[in-house]
């Protein structure tokens, strides 16, 4: 599947199910007694948005449809949209940009994160690409969040939300699993927008729907964050219960980011800040928020 494909594929679901969760009396129709589907009809969705039926029922179906910025705007009036997802629904219809030379240095850009990584001691850090597979953690990572690995993975290297959701560890250390599960799902949906390699994309989803039914019920629901949960509450053997600080850096590597991610010990107290978003790519690490 190319990443063209990929994305209206993405966009289509995207908007069934938010059109499927709008009530008619949302967007100031009637109900009408007969309704076979929940939510708005493809028509009605069409005629709010200024555009034929033929034509939004095209988007629905994935069809090779290019919408101006005005219809995606209706679009996401009409639906609701936060404003995180009108631009996650903008960008499933922007064209990607070619892949630049700064391919060839990803190796380079690896090595001197891992040894980022392995400076940030005694806070846990780890690196890990844009669909969690993991390349270096220090120690202390795996002393609070317990082994990364999983008789599971059946991978070339661990993978984060493989690990969240198969291994006994994960749900042992996290006092808010659900909440912490359920928000990295959101997050992958978001991230897949920046992996230029739909196959990858295609074969860790199915592989997570095979795995786990959480995951096959939270990745039909098709929420997108950015931002992230910014704090997490640790079981930890030694340390008792103790809530973490997340600091989430991103280098704009090709053909997919990297993510430096960092934990802080919150004072007990202290109120979590509100997080800053997503950093934009850019041509060094940004910091993408804390929790």
């Amino acid at each position: 599947m190319s990443e063209s494909d990929f994305h209206r594929r993405e966009r289509a679901h995207f908007l069934r199910t938010r059109r499927e969760s709008v009530t008619p009396e949302a967007v100031g129709l009637p109900k009408g007694a007969r309704r076979r589907t929940p939510g708005l009809r493809r028509e009605e969705v069409a005629v709010l948005a200024g555009v034929s039926p033929t034509w939004y029922t095209y988007l629905e179906q994935a069809r090779d449809v290019s919408p101006s910025q005005e219809v995606l705007d209706n679009l996401a009036q009409i639906l609701g949209l936060s404003d995180f997802e009108r631009l996650y629904l903008h960008n499933l219809s922007r064209a990607a940009p070619p892949l630049t030379a700064g391919a060839t240095h990803r190796s380079v850009v690896v090595e001197n994160l891992t040894r980022v990584v392995e400076s940030l001691s005694p806070l846990p850090a780890y690196l890990c690409s844009q669909l969690g597979d993991l390349m270096a953690w220090n120690d202390e990572a795996r002393d609070w969040f317990g082994d990364f690995t999983s008789p599971h993975q059946a991978l070339s290297q661990p993978n984060l939300l493989v690990w969240m959701f198969t291994s006994a560890s994960a749900r042992e250390r996290f006092a808010d699993w659900q909440d912490q599960a359920r928000n990295m799902v959101a997050c992958l949906r978001a991230d897949t927008l920046d992996c230029r390699d739909a196959g990858r994309v295609t074969s860790l989803v199915h592989r997570l729907t095979e795995l786990s039914p959480h995951f096959r019920r939270w990745w039909d629901e098709h929420a997108v964050d950015g931002q992230g949960l910014w704090q997490c509450t640790i079981r930890h053997p030694r340390e008792g219960t103790v809530t973490l600080r997340r600091t989430d850096l991103r280098h704009p590597a090709v053909p997919e980011p990297l993510k430096l991610v960092i934990h802080m010990p919150v004072p007990v107290g202290v109120p979590c800040e509100v997080p800053f978003g997503p950093a934009p790519v850019g041509s060094e690490l940004r910091g993408a928020g804390a929790h």
